[in-house]
């Protein structure tokens, strides 16, 4: 009986302790008030479609225009590169470099940068192996998917340490 109550009191202790630090779980980013409000203007496509998913996650409501919002993330540049990474002896590729770049910017309702531009990259290597392409495409995409959802998840991580903007 005893040992119950030590147990509960601990397991209270715990998540009294965790919830007052600031932990949150991953892609759990609360945003601050002020940039709730969003506007985003990025390339269409499945990053575009992952960023929106963890800014809604995140708190955010996003406007059709920009004018309907209190800030506007603007993605100017969303590009994947592949180029060789290692060869074999006989000067063929056997790895590649995937690298996804992202420039952004956050801007209030006047156009005005709340937050300079900034940009942000993720690197993954992959092995190539012609006796297996088709398996190598769906590694490759895999990846792709894994440094989108890494890029955005970093851009409202960087958002959500907005507090001193107040829109007007």
């Amino acid at each position: 009986m005893v040992n119950n109550i030590l147990r509960s009191a601990l397991l209270l202790l715990l998540a009294i302790s965790i919830s007052a630090c600031g932990f949150h779980l991953r892609g759990s980013i609360p945003l601050s008030d002020g940039v709730k409000n969003m506007f985003v203007s990025a390339p269409e496509g499945p990053f575009k479609d992952e960023l929106e998913r963890i800014l809604i996650r995140a708190g955010a409501t996003l406007s059709a225009t920009a004018a309907g919002a209190d800030a506007s993330l603007i993605v100017t540049n969303a590009s994947t590169n592949r180029t060789v990474a290692t060869l074999d002896d006989r000067g063929k590729a056997n790895s590649y470099n995937l690298v996804f770049k992202v420039a952004y910017s956050l801007k209030d309702t006047e156009g005005g940068d709340i937050r300079p531009p900034k940009s942000l990259s993720e690197l993954r290597q992959y092995n190539f192996d012609p006796e297996s392409v088709v398996e190598v495409e769906s590694e490759e995409a895999e990846l792709q998917e894994s440094m989108e959802q890494a890029v955005s998840l970093r851009i409202v991580r960087q958002l959500s340490v907005i507090t001193d903007y107040q829109p007007k």
